[in-house]
């Protein structure tokens, strides 16, 4: 039976006959000053929720450090940069150089690492997510020159780009080329393991 003739039934005489129902079958829209409220709390939880989405992408903290024994050190090979002999942790996977030195809090005066590419490129830059110290770095050629020098700030996420296409980049700490005297256009000479050959153009995914 139709809700308004039991209505009808149970109200004689009334003619604004109270019903759940309205177009759409949802019931009465509500009306008044809790309804502005209600819609007002709707909004400010949208906005809450798109706050949350933004900070999660693009505003997240960096994660806690590792204690210094729990820091995976890499191989090391000795290099001389200029004149001064180095000896560097040498990243030649590309998980290895995605970690870099990430988690490292404090780094000893010569401590250095040495990114090794099986290409030249230039296509993907270097960044300081999740790493605690300034560093220095240097993008080097495959003849061993040096291109170009740059300063890197801890747990900056902005990409730090090399102008030429490079084969080999090193981190050292900050300020470590200048008091070494080190310019751009000095030679770094490697060992014979770490000068090989160039396989030519990088795939989408060689990664930094």
């Amino acid at each position: 039976m139709d809700e308004r003739r039991v209505a009808r039934a149970a109200f004689p005489g009334r003619r604004d006959i109270p019903t759940l129902r309205h177009r759409g079958g949802l019931g009465r829209p509500p009306r008044g000053p809790a309804a502005l409220i209600a819609r007002a709390l709707v909004a400010l939880l949208a906005l809450a929720a798109l706050a949350a989405l933004v900070l999660g992408c693009e505003g997240e903290p960096p994660a806690p450090a590792p204690s210094p024994e729990q820091v995976e050190r890499l191989p090391t090979a000795e290099i001389r940069v200029g004149d001064v002999p180095l000896t560097v942790e040498v990243a030649d996977q590309t998980a290895e150089r995605n970690r870099g030195m990430m988690f490292r809090r404090h780094l000893a005066p010569n401590e250095a690492m040495l990114f090794v590419y099986p290409y030249e490129t230039n296509r993907y830059p270097f960044w300081m997510k999740n790493t605690y110290v300034d560093l220095d770095i240097a993008y080097i050629a495959s003849d061993g020159t040096i291109l170009q020098i740059e300063r890197m700030r801890a747990l900056s996420t902005e990409g730090v780009w090399s102008r030429e296409p490079f084969r080999y980049a090193l981190e050292t700490p900050a300020g470590w080329f200048a008091s070494h005297g080190i310019r751009e256009g000095a030679t770094v000479t490697l060992p014979e393991a770490l000068r090989r050959p160039d396989v030519g153009d990088p795939p989408d995914d060689l990664g930094p």
